[in-house]
């Protein structure tokens, strides 16, 4: 949600050397960000300075000190000026924490999806003699009693901010035992919105108690398991009503 923007009437000095700002979007290019981060940036202090949108008359970027407090990969990655219709201004700091996957704090920043299959070895005590063993996988009858999930194509209607849980369909599990859960994005570096934290592909049991389904150390179960799946993410950016566009589902 970027304004347009006047980039008249702001002298700004910098570090000798350094950035010296200047008017978004043009000021970008000094601290090597691209067209895509450097919008995010300006949504991001935008919301947190809570300034009405319809109120901006100019933006720009200022020199700032570094801030690398944050932990590696993080500290701050801009100050942002909103110049006001009143004549007053709002300054804000965007800062990254940690090694953040958001364009705003990384160029290459792309929506995960959490899907697969866990084969980390669980261990209650020390190990080897604390670990859980593999059980051998199920046999053709469990196989063929079971019923595998597919769907080519499914598109999810964006229409606002916060949490989405999609009901995607049902399934059975042979014995209880996931040997695939996959899926893909379209595009999984889009415009219009973003996914802090990705996307999780949630194959849930319905029968009360069952362990959580991922691990392929998973308890057995007797027979067909009837799971249902979710796709289940927030949206944390949405300039305008948008698809989630994902293909390729497969739970068996």
């Amino acid at each position: 949600m970027i304004l347009a923007v006047l980039g008249a009437g702001c002298d700004l000095i910098g570090s000798v050397g350094g950035p010296t700002g200047g008017p978004y979007p043009g000021a970008c290019a000094q601290w090597d960000y691209s067209a895509r981060r450097c919008e995010a940036i300006v949504d991001r202090a935008l919301k947190r300075a809570k300034v009405d949108p319809d109120g901006v008359q100019s933006i720009f970027l200022l020199p700032f000190e570094q801030d690398v407090s944050l932990g590696v990969g993080g500290g701050t990655v801009a100050l942002v000026r909103f110049e006001l219709a009143d004549g007053s201004h709002v300054d804000q700091d965007v800062r990254c924490v940690g090694v953040e996957m958001s364009p705003v704090c990384n160029e290459d920043a792309r929506i995960s999806i959490a899907a697969g299959v866990d084969h980390d070895v669980p261990c209650a005590g020390e190990p080897p003699a604390g670990c859980a063993t593999l059980r051998p996988p199920p046999d053709s009858a469990a196989m063929a009693a079971a019923t595998p999930f597919s769907l080519a194509s499914l598109d999810v209607t964006l229409d606002h901010e916060g949490p989405y849980e999609i009901r995607i369909g049902t399934t059975t599990l042979p014995d209880g035992y996931l040997s695939e859960r996959s899926i893909r994005l379209v595009d999984d570096q889009p415009d219009s919105f973003w996914i802090d934290g990705g996307a999780l592909l949630d194959v849930r049991s319905d029968i009360a108690g069952r362990p959580f389904v991922g691990s392929i150390y998973r308890d057995r179960f007797d027979g067909p398991e009837p799971v249902t799946i979710f796709l289940v993410f927030e949206v944390t950016d949405l300039d305008s009503p948008s698809l989630l566009q994902v293909r390729d589902i497969v739970v068996r």
